[in-house]
């Protein structure tokens, strides 16, 4: 009995080798990490003077409605970059592929229904973050999770600042 190529040996020759796509399979991301509320800013902070593939790193400063006639309808909303910079919630979703929402456990999540609501109209999947630690108690972490999840479609609790940079980086942010 004669033994055969193995398929990792046949598929490395050079006649396979014909048939491989010669560029990456996936372009880099455009990702906006959006802290909530004051904790989850500064847990940002150190992130952000990392390197990463076209990462915007904001805050949440307040809503602002559509337009002039839907003062009811709070679908944009302001952000600021780490260096005071303004920018339209409308205008960062729309050029993003991944947009991460970040808040601590008891922190009000008001914004998230604002963000999640923009990305929903423009059929984007906002993920959750929320930050944790072993002493919060249950309700308060429950009340966070019960305001972020209609508006995330993946809800991750965190119980420490280091996992943040993990979940980016598994997120190929």
């Amino acid at each position: 009995m004669q033994l055969g190529m193995s398929e990792s040996a046949r598929f490395s020759t050079a006649e396979e080798a014909r048939f491989r796509i010669g560029y990456p399979n996936s372009r880099p991301r455009k990702s906006r990490i959006i802290a909530l509320d004051a904790e989850s800013r500064e847990a940002l902070r150190d992130l952000a003077g990392q390197t990463w593939n076209d990462a915007h790193f904001l805050r949440y400063v307040e809503a602002r409605p559509v337009s002039d006639r839907l003062h009811m309808l709070p679908v944009d909303a302001v952000l600021e970059d780490f260096d005071g910079n303004r920018v339209n919630l409308v205008d960062e979703v729309a050029d993003a592929d991944v947009i991460v929402m970040v808040t601590t456990a008891g922190a009000a999540a008001e914004a998230a229904e604002v963000i999640g609501n923009a990305c929903f109209v423009r059929n984007k999947l906002p993920t959750g973050l929320v930050l944790s630690a072993p002493d919060v108690p249950y309700e308060v972490l429950s009340r966070t999770l019960i305001n972020m999840r209609p508006f995330a479609a993946m809800l991750v609790i965190s119980n420490g600042a280091e996992y943040v940079s993990e979940m980016l980086s598994a997120l190929r942010v």
